[in-house]
């Protein structure tokens, strides 16, 4: 698999037609085609780590610590095993 580069980013003036177009494609993935040339234009999820700061995940991994202390590890794997096993709505039974 080939690795990505960072993708260049090119701004759009927010009251053109091409953003306009842009906006409905936020709502549903689209493709645009160009003289036979097709492009994917999907909106793009915000980063799960542009607020990231390890010091505040090291405190709440140390304040988690021990939480599950006394937990019966092999109850919980067969509860959670037969809990795939039912059904749930949009999820037959495997």
């Amino acid at each position: 698999m080939a690795v990505r580069s960072a993708r260049k980013t090119i701004p759009i003036d927010p009251d053109s037609e091409f953003a306009r177009l842009l906006k409905r494609a936020a709502e549903e993935p689209a493709l645009l085609d160009v003289d036979g040339t097709r492009f994917r234009v999907e909106s793009e999820e915000p980063d799960p780590f542009a607020n990231y700061d390890p010091e505040r995940a090291r405190a709440a991994l140390e304040r988690a610590a021990g939480s599950w202390k006394g937990v019966n590890a092999e109850a919980l794997i067969a509860e959670l095993r037969a809990q795939r096993d039912q059904d749930s709505t949009g999820r037959p039974a495997l």
